[in-house]
């Protein structure tokens, strides 16, 4: 007797759990769904209006991800056929601008280079063996020499260089070796920071005479802005913007604690770190949001046709991708070929070094050159005038 009666209760918590299983189950389904949608208009929605709007927008692949997990539904449960099929649509959607598929290329009038250098690896941060490993070495030299290399390989007319370095006087004569011996006889540059001969900044080289150059620093930070060089092709008047927005300000322990997360090393998540990371990347957002509109102006107002090279340091699911791309052409997107990740680090989705130009410019090719000399791979791009197509 005293087992029937035990037999019956478990039977109706075993219901019972289902019953709560299949309502978590439920409201997972639903609310992924729901932010799949939401991720695919937050991007017109500064972050300085919405502090939340740039986490949601990051988080749409994961969302996506998880939702597609439920696909099994659509075995048993024809309702959720449509239904699923609407929230993969909708998401492929929002991720258009995170892959291209393009497989015929030709030269152009310009070939351009944009790359983050780091520095030239001064500090030898990509020979180092692991990243808790922070003490500073002697420089070898052997990193810059191989982007002396890569650069005569990939013989671009104009470079634009963000956290450029440069020595007049000591080892990284860095300007003096790129106009004398790399053949730029042009360069414009700009340094926010100079100490003991050092300096760090901005530069663009080019084999097109260079006509104008400006610098607009961004207020409150370092090694950020603005460079505008009009060059001069031929009858034409074309107009770079070598642009680099504010990074995350990741240090030695926030970079050791997300490789302990990726890594699963870290066993348990510390909240004060988890908080200082998340604090690091809302004022990294709302910086970015802020300068964007300096460059919309300088794009705007611009005389002549445009190229854009920058490292963003943002995603195409962001609201400063979107809203540059309101005025300006991916290149990756008309000519490359993949997910185009120009970040080491590893993740997906990691594009957030770009080539974009003015409508009445068309891009031939683009690249990206697979050489892991700094934390961003150099990319590449071949653009013409359209009169000249």
């Amino acid at each position: 007797m005293y087992q029937n009666y035990i037999s019956i209760i478990f039977a109706v918590e075993l219901r019972e759990l289902k019953k709560i299983i299949k309502k978590i189950f439920k409201f997972v389904y639903w609310f992924s769904g729901a932010m799949i949608v939401l991720g695919l208009f937050i991007t017109k929605i500064s972050p300085n209006t919405f502090s939340l709007a740039p986490f949601i927008a990051y988080s749409a692949p994961v969302w996506l991800l998880l939702n597609m997990s439920y696909l099994f539904l659509v075995f048993y449960k024809k309702k959720y056929w449509l239904i699923s099929g609407g929230f993969l649509l909708v998401g492929l959607i929002g991720l258009k601008n995170t892959y291209a598929l393009n497989f015929f290329q030709k030269s152009g009038d310009i070939r351009v280079m944009s790359y983050n250098v780091r520095l030239f690896d001064v500090y030898n941060w990509v020979q180092r063996e692991a990243w808790s490993d922070w003490e500073e070495r002697k420089d070898d030299g052997l990193i810059l020499d191989s982007i002396f290399k890569s650069i005569r390989f990939e013989n671009p007319d104009v470079i634009c260089f963000q956290e450029f370095f440069n020595q007049p006087l000591g080892t990284y004569k860095t300007k003096k070796e790129f106009r004398k011996k790399q053949g730029y006889k042009y360069v414009n540059d700009a340094y926010s920071f100079k100490e003991k001969g050092s300096h760090y900044g901005m530069a663009t080289f080019s084999k097109i005479p260079i006509i104008n150059k400006k610098f607009i620093a961004f207020k409150n930070t370092q090694n950020n802005g603005i460079l505008i060089s009009d060059l001069k092709k031929g009858k034409d008047t074309i107009r770079i913007l070598n642009v680099h927005l504010q990074s995350f300000k990741f240090g030695r322990e926030q970079y050791k604690y997300i490789k302990g997360l990726k890594d699963s090393t870290i066993e348990t998540i510390n909240l004060r770190k988890t908080k200082d990371l998340a604090s690091r990347l809302n004022e990294g957002f709302k910086k970015r949001a802020q300068q964007l509109e300096l460059v919309n102006n300088q794009i705007i107002n611009s005389p002549y046709p445009i190229i854009l090279c920058a490292d963003l340091n943002e995603i195409p699911l962001s609201y400063v991708y979107d809203e540059l791309t309101s005025n300006l052409c991916d290149a990756f997107l008309a000519s490359g070929r993949g997910l185009g990740v120009t970040h080491t680090s590893g993740y997906p989705f990691m594009r957030i070094d770009y080539i974009m130009t003015s409508p009445d410019l068309q891009t031939n090719s683009f690249h990206l050159v697979n050489k892991e000399l700094s934390d961003h791979y150099p990319i590449v791009s071949e653009i013409s005038f359209r009169d000249s197509i």
